[in-house]
């Protein structure tokens, strides 16, 4: 996939009848951030007896923050340092959002805590398990309370909106010039290097980016009735997809980037209901949802692992099978230099 450079985004998250409401309010937002970003500028944010390292955007929706937190996270751990993520948890439910019920789920063995109070969270972690030494901030950017060691920002090659507008009458939730304060940006969803969008972000952070990678389906999870067969039966690659007619259940920000990944890989989308970024399933949902597909011709249900931590324990008695894909990243460039980064950060302080 080739990157590409944006136009400026003709409406943002609200519905475009709604624009002369959105433009007064996103000018009040964008006054409430700069007051708060200039607090912080004057006072700096708490620093925790560990390392941080935070991982965040200045887009509202879809950069690809968790392929990189958990990219993040196995980079420590094959350094050897413990390490904890922490969310704000949006969309918490029971406690627990759906970005931290997917890590605990990829990463097993990594604690994960949910809290707007991040830093009191953080440091309740750290005194039940002193064998952790770096924390990774999911979604940090503007959540500055919290010192880092190191601020990675995160830039979509497909919607870069540097230019756009604030929220809500734009997707920006702060204005490019905040790159400036990034320790390194990196460029997701990228095939390749683009340099007309790396001179962009280098007039506003004042480096090129430090790295370009794609987030890459790596696999297909299959689960009967939410149930993984323990052989290997139940694991299979990408390829998979070729010529199979699927149903696709995405409750994530991009929806369409899933159903194009399909169809990349040779499938057919077949039916795919409209659903909300972070949506809630109910048992009579996931029925109703399966009879659709199955009244489409759907061979299987394809869904991210976002949506399978949800949908998993209600998908006893379908009677399509559930394909999860797996996400990794896949560098074109900077994957060492990255690397380096983080150990640096994550050793910057021994506890």
């Amino acid at each position: 996939m080739a990157c590409r450079v944006a136009e400026p985004m003709s409406s943002g998250p609200l519905p475009d009848w709604c624009a002369p409401v959105a433009r007064v309010a996103s000018v009040a937002y964008g006054l409430g951030a700069r007051w708060r970003s200039a607090r912080f500028d004057r006072a700096g944010g708490e620093r925790l007896d560990r390392p941080v390292v935070s991982v965040g955007n200045i887009v509202a929706g879809g950069t690809g923050k968790s392929p990189v937190v958990r990219w993040v996270c196995e980079t420590c751990m094959q350094a050897g340092i413990r390490p904890l993520i922490a969310m704000r948890g949006y969309r918490a439910r029971h406690g627990r959002s759906d970005e931290a019920s997917e890590h605990m789920a990829a990463l097993a063995g990594v604690p994960v805590v949910t809290s707007p109070d991040r830093a009191t969270a953080i440091a309740h972690a750290i005194r039940k398990d002193p064998s952790i030494a770096v924390v990774v901030l999911d979604d940090g950017f503007q959540h500055r309370r919290v010192a880092r060691d190191l601020d990675l920002v995160l830039i979509d090659a497909t919607r870069p909106c540097l230019d756009d507008r604030l929220l809500p009458f734009g997707w920006q939730r702060e204005r490019a010039r905040a790159l400036a304060r990034a320790g390194a940006v990196v460029v997701t969803h990228a095939g390749r290097v683009d340099p007309s969008l790396a001179a962009q972000i280098e007039s506003h952070h004042g480096k090129q980016p430090v790295a370009w990678c794609d987030h890459a389906w790596s696999g297909i999870e299959l689960f009967a009735s939410g149930v993984r067969s323990p052989d290997a039966a139940s694991r299979a690659g990408v390829s998979w997809i070729a010529g199979r007619r699927v149903a696709v259940w995405a409750g994530v920000a991009r929806p369409e980037l899933v159903r194009q990944q399909v169809e990349s890989e040779g499938g057919s989308v077949v039916a795919m209901p409209s659903l909300r970024d972070h949506a809630h399933y109910s048992a009579s949902a996931v029925r109703r949802l399966a009879a659709e597909a199955r009244d489409a011709g759907a061979e299987a249900i394809l869904m991210t692992g976002k949506d399978w931590v949800k949908v998993g324990p209600l998908m006893a008695g379908v009677p399509l099978p559930a394909a999860v894909v797996r996400l990794s990243l896949r560098f074109c460039e900077g994957e060492g230099r990255l690397r380096e980064l983080v150990v640096a950060a994550a050793r910057s302080r021994v506890p």
